[in-house]
């Protein structure tokens, strides 16, 4: 229980580093400024009483403050490292996409459209999602006739690198390029489009 406590007191994450830099910079300012200065502001009697104090502080916070650093930038250089592999990776899988993931990213071109409601158990809107091809865009959706549906994204990476030709989508489409299109698209989305139409004509 001991132990507990003061693994709660001394949690480095826990301590605001603003306030350690302002001990910092006050034991700094104490120990290392003009004695003049400091007597002008009356301090000599009160570093004099609490000089080893203010030691033992500036010690303790410069030992934070190098280890708040060293988390950071080694932090900033995992992230960069993470950033440039999934980068890396969504480069390569965006040019070995199977049928059935051409199909997805195709309805964000076909719809025009940034961000779509996908069934989030879909084999394929998972494998693209685990691919960092597609993000869940918001923890809020809506259950729908045949799943849960939840809103999707592109990633920016993909957006910008993947091409028409990567998604067997011609610049002009003919009326018979239309017609493969319609037959090739995902399950999911043929039985949402003729529901969808069911209910405008219905209205």
């Amino acid at each position: 229980m001991a132990e507990k406590i003061l693994e709660k007191l001394f949690d480095i994450k826990k301590i605001p580093t603003k306030f350690i830099f302002v001990i910092w910079l006050t034991s700094l300012f104490l120990l290392f400024f003009p004695e003049e200065f400091l007597n002008k502001l009356n301090l000599q009697e009160f570093i004099s009483e609490f000089g080893k104090y203010i030691g033992i502080s500036f010690l303790i916070s410069t030992g934070f403050l190098i280890v708040t650093l060293i988390t950071y930038f080694s932090r900033l250089i995992s992230n960069y490292r993470l950033s440039k592999t999934i980068r890396k990776s969504i480069l390569n899988d965006i040019n070995y996409l199977n049928h059935h993931e051409k199909a997805l990213l195709r309805e964000f071109f076909l719809n025009n459209k940034q961000t779509l409601q996908l069934p989030m158990d879909d084999d394929t809107v998972t494998g693209l999602e685990n691919k960092s091809i597609i993000y869940r865009a918001s923890n809020t959706g809506f259950t729908y006739v045949h799943g849960a549906y939840f809103p999707y994204s592109i990633n920016d990476i993909a957006q910008k690198n993947l091409s028409l030709k990567m998604l067997e989508l011609p610049e002009n489409l003919t009326e018979e390029d239309k017609i493969w299109i319609f037959e090739n698209r995902p399950k999911w989305a043929k039985e949402r489009t003729k529901l969808d139409n069911l209910f405008n004509y219905g209205h």
